[in-house]
């Protein structure tokens, strides 16, 4: 299995940008209100420096995923305990995403379509890919479907723009304050920051190197700006009061586009393209969590049995959040922000980059040097 630095710029760009367009908007203008652009410049600021960090510390040890270079930069069992917070948060995030999916369907296309028969159909779609394709098959969609999405995307900014009124800008920072626009960056930032999942595609990158940090910035850059661009045309649609009470604003702000009587329902077009957004990204989290658990049980030739079983968890666990749901925004204030941010984001990150630094040196041939073809060859295809 074999993505290229492309691909990896378009997987970037589509697991940074759907899902944060649904859920992210909304708490940043409670919390950001008309400065919502100076949130997603320092959330995607923030995204930058993580990602930063989660290549710099691949680089250092390409052919392996963090599973692994976990255990040889700390040692057998310090490295699988401190890869526990990831595996945990991948497996959660994997289900806060399908809820959120089953939402948004639910709320403006299946009215009366039972919770479990929607959550099987999309379980049903990333485990086929993940199985049959794995990370190569995943890859390709979103080097297909990616550049739809942002034809999709300034298309929609651009017919919306006549509904934009530029004074709700005002006044700047007046109103928020550090104290409003630090509470609006960390749901963005976080979300940003979810491209520590790189850490365990580097293998699987053809010629992993300057080319593939460039792709990843470069993913995150772009994102940030869609986000910003989204951020902005929803306040300046509804305004932030407005904005914050709605489920899904941008969603929202889709509905209004209506030009010369039969430019209009561009809703079912931006509902199909950030379906495949988060077919991506469910299918990413599924493979990595799956490849993730059975390199830690050191089963790795056998990866694909660990799919089914992750799938069934994850159906299961989906549908009890469901039943006691709990907005996203809170979930992510309460764990993802207070901890995952900090802890599997920058400290972690930050940790594994210095002790390799100090057990092998700035530069290394065991680190720098080209992958061994032996670990390639194993590497389930």
């Amino acid at each position: 299995m074999k993505i290229t630095n492309r691909q990896v710029f378009w997987i970037m760009l589509l697991l940074e940008v759907g899902i944060n367009l649904l859920i992210s908007i909304r708490a940043v203008l409670e919390h950001g209100r008309q400065d919502v652009w100076i949130c997603y410049l320092v959330a995607g600021l923030c995204g930058w420096l993580i990602t930063y960090i989660a290549v710099k510390v691949s680089l250092r040890h390409p052919d392996q995923t963090l599973i692994e270079f976990a255990v040889t930069v700390l040692g057998k069992w310090p490295g699988k305990l401190l890869v526990i917070p990831y595996l945990f948060q991948w497996f959660w995030v994997l289900n806060l995403i399908l809820r959120d999916q089953f939402l948004f369907i639910r709320l403006n296309v299946l009215y009366e379509t039972p919770s479990w028969l929607i959550i099987s159909c999309m379980l049903a779609i990333i485990v086929y890919a993940v199985y049959k394709g794995g990370i190569e098959a995943i890859g390709r969609c979103a080097e297909l479907w990616a550049p739809l999405l942002l034809l999709i995307l300034a298309l929609t900014f651009t017919l919306t723009v006549n509904n934009l009124e530029w004074r709700l800008l005002l006044p700047v920072y007046a109103d928020t304050g550090i104290a409003g626009i630090g509470k609006g960056t960390l749901g963005p930032a976080y979300l940003l920051g979810e491209s520590v999942f790189l850490m365990m595609l580097f293998p699987f990158v053809e010629n992993p190197g300057k080319g593939t940090q460039r792709a990843a910035l470069a993913g995150v850059l772009v994102s940030s700006f869609i986000l910003l661009i989204g951020g902005l045309w929803v306040l300046l649609t509804f305004g932030p009061e407005i904005s914050a009470k709605l489920q899904f604003p941008f969603f929202e702000m889709v509905k209004l586009v209506y030009l010369m009587e039969f430019i209009q329902n561009m809703d079912i077009l931006v509902m199909s393209i950030w379906l495949v957004s988060i077919f991506i990204k469910l299918s990413v989290y599924l493979f990595i969590i799956s490849y993730g658990l059975a390199q830690w049980v050191g089963k790795a030739r056998n990866w694909k049995r660990f799919v089914g079983p992750v799938a069934g968890m994850t159906f299961l666990l989906t549908m009890w959040m469901i039943l006691k749901y709990n907005p996203s925004e809170e979930l992510m204030r309460i764990g993802w922000i207070r901890y995952m941010l900090t802890l599997n984001m920058v400290l972690i990150p930050l940790l594994l980059w210095g002790v390799s630094v100090l057990r092998y040196g700035r530069k290394s041939s065991i680190l720098f040097g080209t992958c061994s073809s032996a670990r390639i060859q194993k590497r389930e295809k």
